[in-house]
């Protein structure tokens, strides 16, 4: 993966980039409406206050700003109680005094409709996954998401090397997952 900047990186023809013009997402469509309403409308509300910062994925050999997929990433904070239970964290490096650990949270992300079907959606996965291994600014160990309760957005998730958190979240609308950035670096 190359990086062009700060929160800009090319791997395999695609670039991800922070996005900068809210217009180029006006028409994008995933096949999910909420979605496609988060990132048509509400996505600048949440970059103006600060609460997540969505990424546009296009294609580098095409030379319009359409996206090919969207992602929308915040900062997040699991405690150590919540992996106690379900999933004992490597502790050589981890000592008694490590009370949470920190993270980036997947909030919002949709594939064109076009594009859905061709492993995009899990090479962007390992885009925003190497985003964090590489120049990581601030320490990150986890990468976590609210992934919806269907089979085919968990499905997704678990084929990309996602562990659920918890059982208890069976029966809700979202099930939290993460992946544990620390095994690429074994």
């Amino acid at each position: 993966m190359r990086s062009l900047g700060r929160n800009e990186f090319e791997k395999d023809g695609y670039r991800l980039s922070q996005v900068r013009d809210y217009n180029n997402l006006k028409n994008f469509d995933c096949g999910d409406d909420d979605l496609n309403e988060y990132f048509r409308e509400d996505v600048i509300k949440y970059h103006s206050e600060l609460l997540s910062q969505a990424y546009i994925i296009q294609r580098v050999t095409v030379g319009d700003d359409f996206p090919v997929a969207l992602i929308d990433l915040c900062n997040d904070a699991v405690r150590h109680e919540k992996f106690k239970i379900e999933h004992p964290i490597d502790k050589t490096t981890v000592d008694d005094k490590t009370r949470v650990f920190p993270a980036v949270k997947i909030t919002r992300f949709g594939v064109q409709k076009e594009f859905q079907g061709n492993n995009i959606g899990s090479h962007i996965v390992n885009m925003v996954r190497d985003m964090f291994l590489i120049d990581n600014r601030t320490g990150c160990r986890l990468v976590t998401v609210d992934a919806y309760n269907n089979p085919r957005a968990l499905n997704f998730y678990q084929s990309n090397g996602f562990d659920f958190f918890t059982g208890k979240d069976k029966e809700q609308s979202t099930r939290s997952m993460f992946f544990d950035l620390k095994r690429l670096r074994i």
